[in-house]
């Protein structure tokens, strides 16, 4: 997910993706994106697939930061599965992530 890195450059951005900013101790979280130009709320658990290995199963995030694994499990939720946030196009996952209009132009 490429567009995370351009969404962490401003880290209010990431912040609104999060229902809340603190890890809770029950292991849920609620996050809000957007599907076809609408809101849409996401509730997760804190179960993280893992391989066969122990390995994380998509993304691996940098140290101790949880919120690229969260975010990918959530956003994969809105889509139906892991293998449908596979690939795509950056400009729609970054509207799904912000709301904002997301346009690609043909060179």
């Amino acid at each position: 997910m490429c567009v995370f890195s351009v969404i962490a450059e401003v880290p209010d951005r990431i912040k609104k993706i999060f229902e809340k900013t603190v890890l809770v101790p029950e292991g849920i979280y609620g996050f809000n994106f957007y599907k076809n130009g609408r809101k849409a709320h996401v509730v997760i658990d804190d179960f993280i697939p893992v391989t066969r290995d122990g390995e994380l199963f998509m993304s691996k995030a940098k140290g101790n930061e949880l919120w690229v694994i969260l975010i990918e499990k959530a956003f994969a939720k809105l889509h139906g599965s892991y293998e449908r946030i596979i690939g795509g196009l950056s400009h729609e996952a970054l509207r799904d992530l912000t709301g904002a209009p997301a346009v690609y132009y043909y060179n």
